[in-house]
């Protein structure tokens, strides 16, 4: 250990160290907004400035490193004044509009002014939002009157997606974030994961809004409005409400969206064993013939994007199934309005994800069947949140409600898609009954489970070996394809999810201060919250889902077959 001072108390600390971390970890507060570290992002604002013994300038406390026998001042005359001067110059060019803010409650910056009691000097009025705010994409909406640029989110597509498609830009002489040559983010190579939506700390990147579409669907008394949850949104709505992190909050949330008026609540993981129903039964299918192999899921929206982007030689290999939501959307036009007699133009399906590449995924006009769209409005995690709040629903103190029985039942396999691994353990745990022909008592695959970015395993089935993979993260998938992995080896199934830790971490789930993203592990702990689900249902395999087995049986007939190919399958081009 080697030993500093800062503000007269002596320290020890390990060598590496930043002076930011070092204070950090002793329980004295430097301010910062640029620094997150798990996207190696610093050195960007300056607010975390230091006086340090012996030299002339201020230095950023994020970049320095802590040598033996260093001085330092945070809280200097000097250091304040400073830190002052540039939140004010922040301050000059942003919109400071809180009140009607959606990030007020937990925007950093605020926190910073507030803190440091700066004012602009000469505030920032913006008279016309259009040309500060660009909507064009369907998924993500970038609004350059709030940004500070902290760089953040240029760190975030860098280090999460691997894409480098967010850069800083000259416009007019200012310097500001967008994506490549500003066009609309659809129009680039994003793949629309919104992890730089996460690691914004104010509201520059949002989603996305579909709240409108649902409240005038909910207005509307010629509308049946059905909406259903992501496996995840169960994990992180509870954040935004109040109620601490790892909390299961799947009996409220039923409770409140009958609250606000959805005439039905069902659930996605219904769609997830749907979804594992057509994949497994894919699976077994390309087993049986010997390919094509390696076969990819398909569930994750941002790893779509990626394929059709960067490595469309290997769309082939997809999956055809479609995602949890989109089958479910499927199924909600057809299934759901033969049993319900309705006619499915009357049908409003909403789906509450904790993703915004969905919202690209749903509105892509393919996504039909019969002329019917298959999802008609997706709403984030945050957005139900907002909902609830505007509506002013006490939802820590609501009574836990069941989802409604039709499309609402789920397995355990169902509910652990939302973390990376789930799907392909989900999809063993039917693939091999399937080849097998028993019900297998062993079916916990840990080895595909935890937070490694590329997790490789050989699974026996059916008397026969075969090679599976796992990627988490869209960056370690470039990782993956430039090692030359599959010339070397032969896998016959891969997951990916595009956003690190899968769905639990989705560009749409709630945003936590750069502190909090460096002292909790919240992939792990939202991911809790589905294993915990998962371990406790009466079933936990996809094929054991009764009212699902019950929509085959009536109404699909055959996975992968007939009916089920027509609304459940879809083949992805370039």
């Amino acid at each position: 250990m080697k030993t500093l001072i800062i503000n007269d108390k002596k320290i020890g600390f390990e060598e590496g160290r930043t002076i930011l971390q070092v204070a950090t970890a002793n329980g004295i507060h430097i301010p910062s907004l640029c620094c997150l570290e798990d996207c190696k992002n610093g050195g960007q604002c300056g607010i975390c400035v230091v006086e340090i013994e012996g030299q002339d300038r201020l230095a950023r406390s994020c970049c320095i490193k802590a040598k033996e026998g260093m001085v330092i001042k945070t809280d200097s005359e000097r250091v304040q004044n400073e830190v002052k001067f540039l939140m004010t110059k922040l301050l000059d060019n942003h919109e400071f509009k809180c009140g009607q803010c959606r990030r007020k409650e937990d925007c950093e910056f605020l926190k910073l002014v507030i803190k440091t009691k700066a004012r602009a000097s000469k505030p920032f009025i913006v008279k016309d939002k259009s040309e500060y705010v660009d909507s064009r994409s369907k998924s993500i909406v970038l609004d350059k009157s709030k940004c500070v640029n902290c760089g953040r989110c240029v760190a975030a597509c860098r280090t999460k997606s691997g894409t480098k498609v967010m850069k800083f830009h000259k416009e007019d002489g200012r310097r500001i974030v967008g994506p490549d040559e500003l066009k609309c983010f659809d129009d680039t190579n994003c793949i629309l994961c919104g992890q730089c939506i996460i690691a914004c700390p104010v509201d520059a990147l949002s989603e996305k809004p579909h709240i409108d579409r649902v409240k005038e669907a909910l207005a509307d008394e010629n509308k049946h409005v059905i909406v259903a949850i992501a496996p995840s949104v169960r994990t992180a709505l509870g954040e935004r409400l109040k109620m601490g992190y790892g909390v299961d909050v799947t009996g409220k949330t039923y409770a409140v969206l009958r609250k606000l008026g959805f005439d039905k609540v069902f659930d996605i993981n219904f769609g997830a064993d749907m979804t594992i129903m057509e994949e497994a039964t894919e699976l077994v299918e390309r087993i049986k013939k010997g390919g094509p192999f390696p076969m990819f899921t398909s569930c994750c929206s941002g790893w779509v994007r990626q394929a059709r982007n960067y490595f469309p030689e290997f769309l082939e290999n997809l999956s055809s199934a479609k995602s949890p939501q989109q089958e479910f959307g499927a199924a909600s036009k057809s299934y759901y309005a033969t049993i319900s007699g309705i006619n499915p133009e009357n049908i409003f399906t909403v789906t509450v994800m904790p993703c915004v590449a969905k919202k690209y995924e749903a509105d892509m006009p393919e996504m039909q069947n019969d002329g019917f769209r298959n999802i008609d409005a997706v709403i984030t995690t945050r957005e139900l949140a907002l909902m609830i709040k505007n509506n002013k629903i006490d939802f820590a103190n609501l009574e836990d409600e069941e989802a409604d029985p039709a499309m609402g039942e789920y397995t355990g396999a169902g509910t652990i898609f939302g973390a990376t691994g789930g799907v392909m353990e989900a999809a063993l745990r039917s693939a091999k009954d399937f080849v097998e022909g028993t019900d297998l008592d062993k079916i916990d695959y840990r080895e595909v489970r935890g937070l490694e970015g590329i997790k490789e395993a050989t699974v026996n089935i059916g008397g026969n070996d075969y090679n599976v993979a796992v990627i988490n993260g869209a960056a370690n998938v470039f990782k993956f394809m430039e090692s030359d992995a599959l010339s070397k080896k032969q896998y016959h199934f891969i997951e990916v999810m595009a956003c690190p830790g899968g769905c639990v971490n989705g560009g749409g789930q709630p945003h936590l201060s750069s502190h909090d993203r460096k002292h909790m592990n919240i992939k792990t702990v939202r991911a809790s919250v589905l294993y915990n689900q998962d371990k406790n249902l009466e079933y936990r395999k996809s094929h054991k889902n009764r009212a699902l087995l019950k929509m085959y049986e009536t109404y699909m007939g055959e996975p992968g077959c007939g009916k089920a190919h027509e609304l459940l399958h879809f083949k992805y081009t370039k």
